[in-house]
């Protein structure tokens, strides 16, 4: 998984097209009607929460937010993003997840779970989530298709300028592995360009959900992006909503 270290500090420029309060008015639908609507008693969980766009916007909803990610670069970005509000802030390896209680849901936005790159691992995130969750908590993230990195991002490059920035984005999708390079350039104006690689895996939805239904959850419904149709063939975001169960698993 990529630390972000560089890329912390540019990187609310570059994801500048994202529609945060439109996927967070969306999170929080989905929340209440699967958890109530009194948000002020409830605790989520942010992962892998990058510069804290989500998180804050949760937190003035009125949910007693956490944050984690593993890049202490990324989270100085959003404590200071956070500005008064109260949320707490953990720099840890969402594959290594460890809270001080349990929550009341979870969520993992901007395609955060493409980063683990063996299903293994995704199945220990699965089932750390799980853990933590109380019983009837949710859990919601988005993940890259494997349409959008076959058919959008494969072997293709962007370039693009931006507010003081311009930078150069090259793509390479492994159709054999299901990881896809990233390898970008950044051009601060007036400033040292800079380079970072990241990889992500594309993971077919319906293996997905059978690692959340082996790790427990239940109710896994997963829809179009951030909307209410049932993912596509040509989705280029599948966003999964599960369960925990309510009644305690019995050893």
């Amino acid at each position: 998984m990529s630390n972000y270290s560089g890329f912390a500090y540019m990187y609310d420029l570059l994801m500048g097209d994202i529609p945060y309060k439109t996927w967070a008015a969306y999170i929080d639908s989905v929340l209440t009607r699967h958890l109530g609507g009194n948000r002020t008693d409830k605790i989520v969980l942010d992962m892998a929460c990058g510069t804290g766009n989500i998180t804050c916007l949760l937190a003035d909803i009125g949910y007693d937010m956490i944050g984690v990610d593993i890049s202490t670069d990324m989270l100085s970005q959003a404590q200071a993003k956070a500005d008064g509000r109260r949320i707490l802030f953990l720099a840890q390896d969402i594959r290594e997840l460890d809270l001080y209680g349990t929550i009341d849901a979870a969520v993992c936005t901007c395609d955060g779970l493409n980063y683990i790159l063996e299903a293994g691992q995704l199945a220990e995130v699965f089932g750390r989530v799980k853990m933590f969750l109380n019983p009837g908590g949710v859990f919601i993230f988005d993940m890259n298709t494997e349409f959008k990195f076959k058919e959008v991002l494969s072997d293709k490059s962007f370039v693009a300028k931006v507010k003081d920035a311009a930078y150069e984005w090259d793509n390479h999708f492994d159709a054999v592995t299901g990881v896809n390079r990233y390898h970008v350039i950044f051009m601060p104006e007036g400033g040292t360009p800079f380079e970072e690689v990241h990889h992500q895996r594309a993971f077919p939805v319906g293996v997905v959900c059978d690692l959340l239904q082996k790790a427990g959850f239940d109710s896994v419904v997963v829809y179009d992006g951030y909307s209410d149709e049932l993912v596509k063939d040509d989705s280029m975001r599948a966003v999964f909503v599960c369960q925990k169960p309510q009644i305690l698993d019995r050893f």
